[in-house]
């Protein structure tokens, strides 16, 4: 998929780390402080494609597509968040980055919480946009759905049904966006995520992902963290994420007065406006 033009004019350029596994591919774009961005399941770069053009007048941005999905290769051994952490800071390291904001799209939270717990130092500070952080801060219903979905025998059928575009709008639509309102551009974005995505690494990602507690992680980091969510979103339990962010002095909440999980072209508009506000 071309990338979108706003995205290119901003300077969005596509680069392959060539690894023995395979290529690790990336994208950077803009000057200044370094921002990394870590996409959410089954996502690519091109998930932050309306971030970057405004972004970028303020960091130097590096989006990897992580291994398993995009244009990046499969790691032979698992696909934890731990794992993916560890690639990304060698994606870094490979890049001669020194210190570094880290960021991260739900369940990409997981990572970029990861990436800074690997090496503390280097980190400034953490964006974390509706972040998967604990079982107890997502809603029952989600934990059910990856519990039936990613079982044993069950994956193989649902990623097979994932190929019909219909099908995987419907389930977007009413199961994770709760809106009829959908940004076409990200619908495609996702669609084409989804066909491409390695089937061993979504299950392995996912279920680490969602089981994992991440809140002692994020509570012993020393930068300065940011969480953005929407008020009403459907897989998180807000209001159990705000007590938690209430808790810790170094992480300020933003709440959007929005519903979905960032699908709607007036959240997504939002979301950048208050990143900026953020980032400074």
């Amino acid at each position: 998929m071309a990338p979108h033009p706003e995205a290119l004019a901003a300077g969005w350029e596509e680069r392959s780390w060539e690894r023995p596994q395979g290529p690790f591919r990336y994208v950077v774009a803009g000057s200044g402080p370094t921002l990394v961005l870590c996409h959410g399941f089954i996502g690519s770069a091109e998930n932050f494609e309306s971030w970057v053009a405004r972004l970028s007048r303020r960091r130097r941005l590096v989006i990897p597509d992580l291994p398993g999905f995009g244009g990046s290769a499969p790691l032979p051994g698992p696909h934890r968040s731990r794992d993916l952490g560890v690639e990304v800071r060698a994606l870094l390291d490979h890049l001669g980055v020194v210190d570094f904001e880290v960021g991260g799209l739900c369940l990409g939270s997981t990572v970029a919480l990861e990436v800074a717990a690997g090496d503390p130092s280097r980190v400034r500070g953490l964006l974390l946009h509706t972040p998967l952080l604990a079982p107890q801060l997502v809603t029952t219903s989600f934990r059910a759905q990856v519990a039936v979905f990613t079982a044993p025998g069950v994956f193989a059928a649902v990623k097979g049904i994932g190929r019909w575009r219909r099908l995987a709008d419907l389930y977007r639509r009413v199961m994770v966006e709760g809106t009829g309102e959908v940004d076409r551009r990200s619908a495609e974005v996702n669609f084409a995520n989804q066909l491409r995505a390695d089937p061993r690494a979504a299950r392995e990602w996912l279920r680490d992902g969602v089981a994992t507690d991440f809140r002692r992680l994020l509570a012993g980091l020393r930068p300065p963290a940011a969480v953005l969510a929407a008020a009403d979103d459907r897989l998180l339990r807000v209001d159990r994420l705000s007590a938690f962010c209430a808790g810790l002095e170094r992480v300020s909440l933003r709440l959007l007065p929005a519903a979905g999980h960032g699908w709607s072209p007036e959240f997504m508009l939002r979301q950048v406006e208050v990143l900026e506000e953020v980032l400074g």
